[in-house]
């Protein structure tokens, strides 16, 4: 019934404040933008102790995020899939998120967008963004972990050279434990 009013008052209001025939299709997408609470379809949390946001992320490619002085808003992905990992860059206004597919996206809270996405070409196993910066590890299936860092500025992520493979770690490792025993 809602849906029909809001139909409704949108034709009404085309017609009297428009040209005749200028009205399109994508004008009245119907795709729900709005939603109150917490979505039914949550599947993965994050959040800003700073900044008091809670992330959801759900199954079906949409982020709610919510704070205090009732802040609620709707981020919904171009993809239709679940999220991987989601994490705030604490106290800077970003939030990254990762899809299934493995695209890397990155919100402005601001301005309520998605501002950057980048696909990753290997299957993304493990995802951590070091506190109080915006530098994120990035570990995949073969047991590389990449350094990664969202510039601001230029509204990108880049790929820093750096990568720290399971043989360096490896031994590091074997000696750390055995000092421990």
């Amino acid at each position: 019934m809602f849906a029909k009013r809001l139909l409704q008052k949108a034709i009404n209001n085309s017609q009297h404040n428009l040209p005749r025939g200028s009205l399109t299709a994508e004008d009245l997408d119907l795709r729900v933008a709005v939603h109150y609470g917490i979505p039914s379809t949550a599947s993965i949390l994050a959040f800003d102790p700073i900044q008091r946001l809670l992330a959801i992320g759900t199954v079906d490619g949409r982020i709610k995020v919510i704070g205090g002085d009732g802040i609620e808003g709707l981020f919904i992905s171009p993809k239709q899939l679940p999220y991987k990992y989601i994490e705030f860059l604490q106290n800077q206004g970003y939030l990254v998120s990762i899809l299934n597919d493995n695209d890397i996206q990155v919100w402005n809270l601001k301005s309520r967008s998605l501002v950057y996405c980048l696909e990753w070409e290997t299957n993304i196993t493990a995802f951590s963004v070091i506190h109080g910066s915006s530098l994120m590890y990035v570990g995949d299936e073969y047991a590389l972990v990449a350094v990664v860092k969202y510039d601001a500025e230029d509204g990108k992520l880049l790929q820093l050279p750096y990568h720290i493979s399971a043989n360096s770690l490896n031994g590091n490792i074997c000696r750390i434990v055995s000092s421990v025993c």
